[in-house]
């Protein structure tokens, strides 16, 4: 402690060493591995967080290797700050960035609940400044899922193969609903006598009461009368798939299905992303709630048909950010915008002639 306070050793160290000679003794409480500590954080989240989180604590551990069996305040800025640059070489930035929550949450933890930690050793390591000297040329990193045009989803419910043709209607007629709740959606959520759809959404777990619009209630009726009976679901299949091993499969489906018509660019093996990156499709089935909140807020048109927090509640999104991100505009919309610039102009009454204007101006220069 002497040698700490005259600045001949770093502070942490000295109380390292004090830490040792107490644990020698019996006087002080043994610090997990990091292994140890990660098993033991508390599994309190919906399903889909504890997914996600379980995947990050397992890259970790993975690159940490054999130091993943080191006491856990072992773990230094340095440590934390190579996983994430070595990850930024392999996955997406936005799937380093759910890493790095996840496993700075764990050491949080161990600083302010368990006190092992006098610091966060990932509170130092900057995403951005780390993303903009490992992957310069990929700038955000991100590639922003588009909508479809309304004609394309026409096409969809007229042309497409059963059940694909009425998922895309149910989705779309139900605001954008995503393909976990249409694949997962129950006959005893339709209500037939007060005409809604009540169901809890599997990634929030919010629950929704939707009215059935007059083709909706037609397509729903057709299917019911085409069940064999004592069907659960209203896609069984479907539910099958999804309930079981194959979720990630039906979404696949959709898209190599997009692509056999010519919706989007490529062969199957196109897109291919480098290291464990996923390819990632511009449009997927989760591109109609992306048509609808474009079309619905004007995306299309120029002119929005309701307001945000009416549109924003029928799809069930919880904020402006977030629907945001769903929004795209195009060139017809931008038309009609800057249009409005220019009808305003010609509406404008001139102040003076041109002359007036040009001796005005000299004056003024």
């Amino acid at each position: 402690m002497e040698a700490a306070a005259s600045g001949e050793t770093p502070a942490h160290k000295a109380c390292e060493a004090v830490r040792k000679v107490a644990e020698i003794h019996g006087g002080a409480g043994k610090i997990p591995t990091v292994r140890e500590y990660f098993a033991d954080f508390p599994r309190t989240a919906r399903e889909s967080t504890e997914k996600n989180r379980s995947r990050s604590f397992n890259v970790f551990l993975a690159y940490l290797g054999t130091d993943a069996d080191r006491r856990i305040d072992t773990i230094t800025p340095a440590i934390c700050r190579g996983f994430v640059r070595q990850m930024l070489k392999k996955v997406s930035r936005n799937t380093v960035r759910q890493f790095r929550t996840y496993v700075a949450a764990v050491f949080k933890r161990a600083v302010e609940v368990d006190d092992y930690l006098n610091k966060n050793p990932f509170a130092g390591v900057d995403m951005a400044a780390e993303a903009r000297t490992v992957i310069p040329e990929r700038g955000a990193d991100k590639q922003k899922r588009l909508p479809f045009t309304l004609e394309e989803v026409r096409f969809m419910i007229q042309c497409f193969p059963a059940p694909w043709c009425d998922m895309v209607a149910v989705s779309f007629y139900l605001g954008g609903l995503r393909l976990s709740d249409v694949c997962t959606l129950r006959w005893d959520a339709v209500n037939w006598r007060e005409n809604y759809v009540r169901l809890v959404e599997v990634k929030t777990r919010k629950e929704r009461y939707l009215p059935i619009l007059p083709q909706l209630r037609e397509l729903l009726m057709r299917r019911h009368t085409q069940s064999t009976g004592g069907e659960e679901y209203v896609f069984p299949d479907m539910a099958h798939f999804y309930l079981g091993s194959s979720k990630t499969s039906i979404s696949t489906q959709f898209t190599a299905l997009l692509r056999a018509q010519g919706m989007i660019a490529g062969t199957v093996n196109a897109g291919r992303a480098k290291g464990d990156r996923h390819a990632v499709s511009a449009k997927s089935f989760h591109s109609i709630r992306h048509t609808v909140a474009t079309y619905l807020r004007g995306g299309m048109t120029g002119t929005a048909l309701f307001s945000p927090d009416a549109i924003r509640d029928t799809i069930g999104h919880d904020s402006e950010e977030v629907e945001r991100g769903y929004f795209t505009g195009t060139l017809t919309m931008r038309k009609n915008v800057l249009s409005a610039l220019a009808e305003g102009m010609e509406g404008a009454a001139p102040i003076m002639d041109s002359t007036t204007a040009a001796r005005s101006y000299r004056r003024g220069a």
